[in-house]
């Protein structure tokens, strides 16, 4: 991470993060300057273009149109979010020159037997993780028997999954897609049921809850869950690849589809990690929380710190289960969009999920 000082301004890597509400963020020669609300000129912070490959916007935070302008000139996307961590949508460049890549993809969402498997690969190795992640903190924990059972569930899942055919018929309201996602809820339900023992303090998190979390740590998981989907929009623009369009999340107005299919298989292994270990190490408490009509959110004390730990992840080094050398996390996602355009070109027979051990 590269330290520059001042409120509500992270570079994290390639990603700046814009939290302080009501800045502005202008062009300055070969840097963005972000002046705070009511702050002096000598006050300003100045970020370099070039340290730049994302930006997120967090809230009430203005950035002129040349600065627009300059970003998109560059092909840098910016990320719009409510200051509760809620995607807005995003502002990037035009299609790449590879339309062909785009062509593949849309023949590929046509083709019942080919995104079948892709959509069962990216349950598989989301399911895969989630066990992965589970048996890790069962270690020294052979009396919990929730624990296993929820491991074996997971497994049995697993299993059933290997076993799924193709559908004949894709006229449901399903789109072909019902056995796939019931076993993903049936082990969503058991991974999610007993996450909640594996936290040190009294935490009350029963399972998972979306739209709103109703508690801290659906919160959290909420926010580094969008953060990560937007990550993986950006790595799926710069392949080529359309985001609206995937082959187990169905395609909607704003809805980044093919990002939500690629971060299945991520979500345990990033966000929860993170989450998972910040709450443990005492990193985040009950206090970091504010709450208002029932919904929950991260101060904005606490989510530097969240966001550090994200991008600590994200760039943290890995194996890689198919080529066999380390690389990061981020490099991980990308490599995961890439695979994704070769089995659509019809370069590679299967789409193969990421998963750890």
């Amino acid at each position: 991470m590269i330290d520059i000082p001042g409120p509500g301004v992270e570079v994290c890597m390639a990603t700046l993060y814009l939290t302080e509400q009501y800045s502005v963020v202008k062009l300055e020669g070969e840097t963005l300057r972000v002046q705070a609300a009511g702050g002096r000129n000598g006050d300003a912070i100045r970020v370099p273009l070039n340290k730049i490959e994302q930006i997120m916007v967090l809230g009430e935070i203005t950035l002129t149109t040349p600065a627009l302008h300059e970003l998109l000139k560059r092909r840098i996307p910016v990320h719009y979010l409510t200051a509760w961590g809620h995607s807005c949508g995003a502002l990037v460049a035009d299609w790449g020159k590879n339309s062909g890549v785009r062509l593949a993809q849309y023949a590929l969402a046509g083709d019942v037997a080919r995104g079948f498997g892709v959509a069962r690969a990216c349950i598989a190795g989301k399911l895969q993780n989630m066990r992965t992640l589970l048996l890790r903190y069962a270690r020294g924990r052979d009396d919990d028997t929730a624990l296993q059972e929820a491991a074996q569930t997971i497994r049995r899942c697993l299993r059933d999954l290997e076993r799924l055919e193709p559908p004949a018929d894709t006229n449901d309201r399903m789109h072909g897609l019902g056995p796939l996602l019931g076993l993903e809820g049936s082990a969503s339900a058991a991974y999610y049921g007993v996450l909640g023992t594996l936290l040190k303090g009294a935490w009350n998190f029963t399972g998972r809850v979306k739209r709103p979390p109703t508690d801290p740590v659906n919160a959290a998981l909420s926010f580094g869950y969008t953060l990560l989907t937007n990550q993986t929009v950006s790595l799926i623009h710069a392949v080529g690849l359309d985001p609206g369009l995937g082959v187990l999340h169905q395609p909607g107005f704003g809805k980044p589809a093919l990002a939500l299919d690629i971060v299945e298989m991520f979500r345990p292994i990033i966000v929860d990690s993170v989450v998972m270990t910040m709450i443990n190490t005492g990193q985040l408490t009950p206090r970091d929380f504010e709450e208002e009509l029932g919904a929950y959110r991260l101060r904005d004390s606490a989510r530097r710190t969240f966001l550090e730990k994200f991008e600590a992840r994200l760039n943290e080094q890995v194996q890689h289960p198919l080529f066999g050398y380390r690389v990061h996390y981020r490099r991980c996602i990308e490599l995961q969009v890439r695979l994704f355009a070769k089995y659509a070109q019809g370069e590679i027979e299967r789409y193969v999920p990421f998963t750890v051990r």
